[in-house]
């Protein structure tokens, strides 16, 4: 059954797969950076990390192929190849605008909580000139815990000054969907190609694409159930 839900206030997008189809690109950043070091590093190998910290997934990484980097170097080197392939090759989501377009005329508050560091949001933002919707980006590595933990909900949610009971979220991933609802927020769930396999049973609605978001049913002060 639909969980009744409360007025909502504030729209949290994750970023990659939800706003941007990035998730290739991170794939093929790290296929270029292992290029040199004789590593297949496929796709099936990259889906345990989806929607995880860069710099969690960098310890595991020069673990496993014995490295000569420290975390952080790793996750500066895959950056500066990402922030190439994003300027070259990032799109919006289908539906992206229309969403974000929706969302001001109703008056609602919006931000992004990504895994992802503040410069490659920033450079998505920028790339894609959709920063003047958001009023604050929210960024994994400025909290102790990455998704699953809600701790980057959280602190957008705190950033925007609403309850995490009045928010929103749309994410692709499990990991993220795990962390919209143990922060107590409502969440979307909207699936990229890189993520259509895991199980997102547990979102309060699944859909196709940003183009089936309808954001009227739940901008009532009464409280609604969201679809089946």
């Amino acid at each position: 059954m639909p969980r009744e839900i409360r007025e909502i206030k504030a729209l949290i997008f994750d970023m990659d797969g939800v706003i941007v189809d990035s998730e290739p690109l991170h794939l093929l950043a790290y296929q270029e950076l292992f290029h040199g070091y004789d590593i297949s590093y496929n796709e099936e190998e990259n889906r345990e990390f989806l929607g995880r910290k860069d710099i969690e997934m960098a310890g595991v990484l020069i673990d496993r192929y014995t490295l000569a980097y420290t975390p952080a170097e790793l996750v500066n080197a895959k950056e500066q190849v990402l922030a190439r392939l994003l300027t070259e090759k990032g799109v919006a989501r289908p539906g992206l605008y229309g969403i974000l377009e929706a969302a001001r005329s109703c008056g609602l508050l919006m931000a992004v909580a990504s895994s992802a560091t503040l410069p490659t949001i920033e450079l998505v933002m920028d790339t894609l000139k959709i920063r003047d919707y958001f009023h604050n980006l929210s960024s994994g590595d400025e909290v102790p815990r990455g998704k699953p933990a809600p701790d980057v909900f959280l602190l957008a949610a705190e950033r925007l000054g609403v309850h995490p009971s009045n928010c929103l979220v749309i994410e692709d991933t499990l990991n993220g969907l795990r962390a919209a609802l143990a922060g107590g927020m409502y969440c979307i769930a909207i699936p990229c190609d890189a993520t259509r396999h895991q199980d997102h049973s547990q979102a309060d609605l699944r859909l196709a694409s940003l183009e089936e978001v309808d954001l009227g049913p739940m901008l009532s002060a009464t409280a609604a159930s969201l679809p089946s």
